[in-house]
């Protein structure tokens, strides 16, 4: 059974990079509560925001540490040590009564899965002895190596395997974790890996992949030899063999252009109905974006960030078309844009707009991006207008949502 949700989610990745950073200069380093009290005590503004969904961070064990030209960090969790739940977020505990306090507000959980590698530093020292079986270097790993190989674990080996689903059992049985955001799933074998890791006894909500193919390294994909050099093949082959979501990169693509007459490019704009509620849309992540300023580590990892003066433009677009939004933490509350994206969740829900609407494509005939959405019963419902010299559909609609010089969003009446 596929794991997305309902149709009608919309995400908040409640994490950046630089919330917890070696050293007491992180956003929380320096508060006498954890990040997962925050996010308890914040659970109701969430949820009257719209959010259905919140995605947090990689909850294993990371104490480490690195240090590079003045700057310095660790503990995001993606270079995790072991299975221990007391992370650099919070305690088992709080992690316990976050997740309650989420679900009572009607939001589902769903947690970073870093399965393909570990602490880069002291593997030799690891449970898994290193180079061994355990790992791609000494092992037989059938997907493709994470970076150079050097921290990747061979997911093909059944040592691994198990104690993976292990540690995701504990987390949905015993702590009510609802699905998995599966971090860098290129070079996964799907059958062999995933389908076997992820077969947990409670079923997921909502699960979605980041599968891209940006990194220098990963030469051995298994999904090219399946889907071909056609990337966005390969995003839809991912969801559809895995059974979860995947991230929408190829909209990222588009919106780092800046251009509104190309996010009409999307996977989440093109396509079959079940394809379209097969991706993940988004425009930032902690990997892309800027965080809150930290002394440690400056402005965060910033990759791809959207320009500034897009970022309504783009959220626009995310909010009000097929996919399943995901909104970036940072972007809600502290970047000023979280008034504005509350009110595109409201006419979201108020208008029926599903995951696999459907859309009527006028860019042919005006600048930008114009076009008229879909709601869940195949009828018109909400128009839009992002940099367009579109004027709206005229008798019968009403400005939903507007910002002069940017876009416009009519709705029905």
């Amino acid at each position: 059974m596929a794991a997305r949700g309902n149709g009608y989610d919309i995400i908040l990745q409640a994490f950046h990079w630089n919330l917890v950073k070696t050293g007491g200069e992180g956003t929380v380093d320096d508060s006498d509560r954890s990040w997962f009290h925050i996010l308890r005590d914040m659970a109701g503004r969430i949820s009257e925001a719209g959010f259905t969904v919140v995605y947090l961070p990689p909850l294993w064990r990371d104490d480490s540490s690195w240090e590079k030209d003045g700057r310095r960090g660790g503990g995001e969790g993606y270079f995790w040590h072991d299975f221990d739940l007391d992370s650099r977020y919070g305690t088992k505990a709080e992690l316990k009564e976050l997740v309650s306090v989420l679900h009572s507000n009607n939001i589902k959980v769903i947690a970073d899965l870093v399965t393909d590698h570990r602490d880069r530093d002291r593997m030799e020292k690891d449970i898994w002895p290193y180079p061994g079986p355990q790992w791609a270097r000494g092992g037989n790993d059938e997907g493709g190596q994470f970076e150079d190989g050097k921290f990747d674990l061979n997911l093909s080996d059944p040592v691994v395997r198990r104690r993976m689903k292990e540690a995701m059992d504990e987390l949905m049985d015993d702590y009510g974790i609802d699905g998995w955001r599966w971090n860098y799933v290129r070079g996964y074998e799907v059958h062999e890996a995933v389908s076997r890791i992820k077969s947990s006894g409670r079923a997921e909500y909502i699960s979605m992949g980041e599968y891209c193919r940006e990194s220098p390294y990963l030469t051995d994909d298994p999904m090219v030899n399946m889907y071909g050099s056609d990337e966005a093949a390969g995003i839809l082959g991912w969801a559809g063999e895995s059974g979860v979501c995947a991230f929408d990169v190829i909209l990222k693509r588009e919106i780092q252009t800046s251009d509104p007459a190309r996010l009409r490019y999307g996977l989440n704009a093109k396509g079959s109905a079940a394809e379209r509620s097969s991706v993940v849309t988004f425009v930032d992540n902690h990997d892309t974006g800027a965080s809150p300023f930290s002394t440690a580590n400056g402005w965060g990892q910033q990759c791809r960030p959207c320009a500034p003066f897009y970022k309504s433009k783009a959220y626009a677009f995310i909010m009000t078309m097929p996919g399943i939004p995901c909104v970036y933490w940072p972007d809600f509350f502290d970047w000023g844009l979280g008034e504005e994206i509350s009110a595109l969740a409201s006419i979201r829900k108020k208008c029926g707009i599903h995951s696999s609407s459907g859309w009527i494509d006028l860019c042919d005939h005006y600048s930008g991006f114009a076009g008229i959405i879909l709601n869940d019963r195949g009828e018109e419902a909400l128009a839009l207008s992002i940099g367009s010299d579109y004027r709206g559909p005229g008798d019968g609609w009403d400005i939903g949502y507007e910002k002069k010089g940017e876009y416009t969003v009519w709705i029905k009446v």
